[in-house]
C-alpha cells in the first residue's frame, strides 16, 4: 500500500512504479462510498482513425491511373 499527499490545489502524484504498470497518461476517476478509484485507460480519439482511412483511400487513387494499367494488355495478347 502507498500513502500520497494531497497538494493544496488537491492533486495527487502517482508513484512511478504504478505509473510503468499502468502504461496510460489518461485514468477513470471513480468513487465508491469515500474511496477513490483510478482506472488507466487509452483513449483512441477519432480525428486519428479518420486521418487513417482518408490516407488508405486516397493511396488508392495511385493505383487508378489508366495509363499505367500494362497487364491487362500484356494479358490481351495472350489469349
Amino acid at each position: 500500500m502507498n500513502i500520497v499527499k494531497v497538494s493544496p490545489k488537491g492533486q495527487i502524484t502517482i508513484p512511478k512504479k504504478v505509473r510503468e504498470l499502468c502504461d496510460s497518461s489518461q485514468y477513470l476517476f471513480e468513487m465508491q462510498g469515500k474511496n477513490i478509484i483510478l482506472r488507466p485507460v487509452v483513449i483512441t480519439p477519432l480525428d486519428e482513425l479518420e486521418g487513417f482511412a482518408a490516407l488508405a483511400e486516397k493511396s488508392f487513387d495511385f493505383w487508378a491511373d489508366d495509363r499505367d494499367d500494362v497487364y491487362e494488355d500484356f494479358y490481351k495478347d495472350k489469349e
